[in-house]
This record gives structure tokens, sequence and C-alpha cells, in this order.
């Protein structure tokens, strides 16, 4: 178990002081916990018996991210050769209660980003949350055809002011739907329809490299074969209730839909 291997390792560090391994699987262990102190010192240990242990450099930086030492991580990325990170949106995967969940997020650099969609609330993160990653993927995310790189969230960096809301809207069209996400990026708050959610369509193989589907790759047969007359489960993130009254409201009065079952967390 963990307790007796960190025993383990750190008795061996007492006898062979002058040998990598036992640094670097206690830094791999503080990490998997997410004890970013611990895990900084013994990646730092590590590196300095071995300077060009690639793997250990790069951890470094994420702990030291986690603890807030920027200077520290952008000179281990300047060594890198990581000037800039992609402006495009890439996949956060959040795995929590035996089950996952695939997110769009903004990289900041190569070990934290924030979140673009509104997580499920049992996730324990918000919309626009901070959060650490390990930038090597897990995965792929299918959308339109195209094949979206998924890193795995090693834990919240900054809490986001949003909270989440969410609501069924009643038989919405399209255009209602645009409608409303059009109202709520004006407003700035997030949006996101949480029936066309990725959680758990993942590709059949068991030893292929997962990929990770949207329903809006379906067919429409199997995608939405009856929108006309279905409700919608919308996810929505704001500050405060009152701004997400007040959009629906509107939305209500411009499109003459409707919709119920408001909630918060």
């Amino acid at each position: 178990d963990i307790y007796h291997a960190v025993k383990l390792y750190k008795c061996v560090i007492k006898l062979v002081d002058h040998w990598v391994a036992p640094y670097l699987e206690l830094g791999r262990i503080y990490q998997e916990r997410r004890e970013w102190k611990p895990a900084f010192h013994y990646y730092k240990k590590t590196v300095m018996l071995e300077p060009n242990l690639r793997e250990a450099w790069w951890s470094l930086a994420i702990a030291a991210t986690a603890l807030k030492k920027e200077r520290v991580a952008r000179s281990i990325w300047n060594k890198f050769g990581i000037r800039e990170m992609p402006q495009t949106g890439e996949g956060l995967q959040l795995a929590y209660n035996n089950t996952f969940e695939i997110l769009w997020m903004k990289a900041q650099d190569p070990a934290k980003g924030h979140i673009l969609s509104i997580p499920h609330p049992d996730s324990g993160f918000r919309f626009r949350d901070v959060v650490l990653y390990e930038r090597k993927p897990i995965g792929y995310h299918v959308v339109n055809q195209q094949r979206i790189p998924v890193y795995a969230e090693l834990g919240l960096f900054k809490r986001s002011p949003y909270q989440t809301f969410s609501c069924l809207l009643h038989a919405p069209g399209p255009e209602q739907l645009a409608k409303l996400e059009k109202l709520c990026f004006s407003a700035r708050l997030g949006f996101e329809i949480w029936s066309n959610a990725a959680r758990s369509m993942v590709v059949g193989n068991p030893q292929a490299f997962p990929e990770y589907y949207s329903r809006s790759i379906l067919p429409p047969e199997q995608a939405g074969q009856s929108d006309s007359h279905e409700h919608v489960l919308v996810g929505l993130a704001a500050t405060h209730e009152a701004e997400v009254l007040h959009v629906l409201d509107a939305w209500e009065i411009v499109t003459l839909g409707s919709y119920s079952d408001l909630c918060a967390y």
C-alpha cells in the first residue's frame, strides 16, 4: 500500500541518498495524491541528481504551478521550448463518482487552464474554474469529425465566482435554443445543453487509445428524432440567480418558449 511504499522509499534514501529512483517514485506518489509541496521537494531532488530526466522536470513544473511558484514553472516551460498555448478549446476529463465527463478547456499554460463548459454539479467544479491538468492526452473527443485531445484534471487551482444552475426547456426548436445561447452570451452567463453531454460514450475496443463521442455525431434519427416534443435539460452559470431569471424571462418573451424546474447547485 501507499503508506508502506512511502516509508520504504524514505528508508532507501537514508541508506543510499544519491540513488535517483526513490526520489522520483516519491514525487509520483505525492503528485497522484495531489500533495504538491512534498511532490515539488522530491521532484527537485530528482532533477538535482539526474538533470537530464525530462519527466521529472515536467512534473516539477506542474508542482511549481500548483504551489504558485510561477517563475520556477515558467523557466522550466522555457527549457521545453513552450512559449504559447493553443488558442482553441481542448478537452478536459473530470472523473468522479465512478463516472467521467468531457469538458471544453482553454489552456493558460502547460499545467493549468480554465473551464469553458458547465460541469455537472457532482464533479465539484464550476464554469470558469482554473484547474490543474496533465498535458499528456488520455484520449480524444470526436466533435464534428475532428479529434480533440483530452487531458486529465489534477485538481482545482482557482475557484470561479460562477454558480451552477439548470432548467428544463419545454420542446424548444433550434432557433429558440440559439436565441437562449445568444442571450446568455450577451449577459456573460455560461450556457450548455446538458442533454448532449459526453460522459460515457466511449469507443468499444478496450485496447485502443480511447475516443469519446458527443451525441452530436449520431445520425439525426438517433441523436434527436423527437426534438420538437422533448424537453431539453440545459446548464446555466451565473454569479447570482437573478441574472439567470432575467435571461430566462427575456427568452420566454422573445421566443414564446417556456421552462420549468430551475435548480441552483
